[in-house]
């Protein structure tokens, strides 16, 4: 009777324990989901907020300075030129439409957009290609990150590959609209790239989009010569799901575009765009 009453105890205890186990696993994959959602959220509003500041008519120089709202004091475009100085090579002029958004944060280097998809973000840059993978533009923790230039590339200077970095969020914001090029009509109906930096402006061509995985070295910044580079351009329009009719040399630039897939484990989606007025 006794080791009756002690198997039923013993059972009743693994029933509870399995029971609190599954209770806190809930709770915590309830709580990841509910972070998830609000950083979500705060991911949409803070860029509502920046693409207004960006897209409005830029101050001219001499014109009655804006007011910053955080410490309700005027700031001339003078003084967010100058601080954001070290990365604007001396021969190169400031673009104004940045003006605004080097204040917010001197890590801003451009602005990625693709017309009819919410590809429409600021670029910044850090010393690593670690910071921006888990914070937005503000510098402040979200798990959608931002829209980043690998570290290595330099702004201000003719960099053989640029590349830039994004989330493949599940809400659609970030770079997961890049899986979309999975369609042939996508890869040739949205095909042109506006990516403007604080020097200046400049269009691009997708010519190539495919799923890789980190042991392919798509995100290669330097080489050797002009026979390696082409040898790197034939090899990523080779791996295209599209075949594209632009001609890419070695005499030109591109830009690479890179986001997680959920097609297997260690997945990469990558478009890559030649800039338009390298095209011969």
């Amino acid at each position: 009777m006794r080791i009756g009453i002690k198997i039923r105890m013993n059972e009743r205890s693994v029933r509870t324990s399995l029971l609190v186990t599954g209770a806190v696993v809930l709770l915590f994959s309830l709580y990841k989901i509910g972070v998830y959602a609000w950083d979500g959220y705060e991911n949409k509003k803070t860029y509502e907020g920046i693409r207004d500041a960006y897209y409005e008519e830029p101050i001219v120089q001499g014109a009655a300075p804006k007011t910053n709202p955080a410490t309700d004091q005027a700031k001339p475009i003078s003084v967010a030129v100058s601080s954001a100085a070290a990365k604007i090579p001396a021969n190169l002029e400031f673009n104004a439409k940045f003006a605004d958004l080097v204040k917010l944060n001197e890590d801003i280097v451009g602005w990625v957009k693709i017309d009819e998809t919410r590809i429409d973000y600021p670029v910044v840059q850090a010393e690593d290609n670690d910071f921006y993978l888990s914070n937005d533009v503000n510098r402040k923790s979200n798990v959608a990150g931002s829209i980043f230039m690998d570290y290595r590339n330099k702004v201000g200077e003719a960099n053989r590959n640029t590349i830039l970095y994004g989330h493949d969020m599940k809400n659609k914001t970030m770079f997961a609209g890049l899986i979309d090029y999975e369609s042939r009509w996508n890869f040739e109906n949205k095909a042109l790239i506006e990516f403007d930096t604080i020097y200046g402006d400049a269009k691009w061509v997708i010519f190539s989009a495919y799923t890789t995985d980190s042991s392919f070295d798509y995100i290669k910044t330097e080489f050797g010569s002009d026979e390696e580079f082409q040898v790197f351009l034939d090899t990523v329009q080779a791996k295209s799901l599209h075949a594209s009719d632009v001609k890419v040399t070695a005499k030109d630039t591109i830009l690479t575009l890179s986001t997680c897939s959920s097609a297997y484990e260690d997945a990469r989606f990558v478009v890559h765009a030649v800039r338009l007025d390298d095209v011969r």
